[in-house]
């Protein structure tokens, strides 16, 4: 069976849009997850390793699994974060003054 070409267009022209609606969809959800967690703003003198040393002491974390999270997270390509840098971490905000800790795996 041969398909006539306005079937085709109709086909290609449908899976574009299915496409591009399922691609919003992504990316507007892991953005609003990302809106239940903790943000901070780098300050002069801190590494993914000091910050993960105090949410990891208070929250027992894995230090490692913390940094892995963060990094994928915040989309870092090194582990050089700067002072003014803002980072999402793994604390999941319960509401304006408290938080818990969120899954990191």
């Amino acid at each position: 069976m041969i398909m006539s070409k306005e079937s085709i267009i109709f086909v290609g022209l449908f899976t574009v849009i299915l496409s591009a609606v399922i691609l919003m969809l992504s990316y507007t959800s892991s953005g609003q997850e990302l809106n239940q967690y903790v943000k901070i703003e780098v300050q002069q003198g801190d590494t993914l390793w000091s910050i993960a040393d105090q949410v990891a002491d208070t929250k027992k974390i894995n230090k490692n699994d913390f940094i892995e999270w963060v990094a994928d997270k915040n989309q870092l390509q090194t582990s050089d974060i700067q002072p003014g840098d803002e980072l999402v971490i793994p604390l999941k905000k319960k509401h304006q003054d408290a938080y818990e800790l969120a899954t990191v795996r």
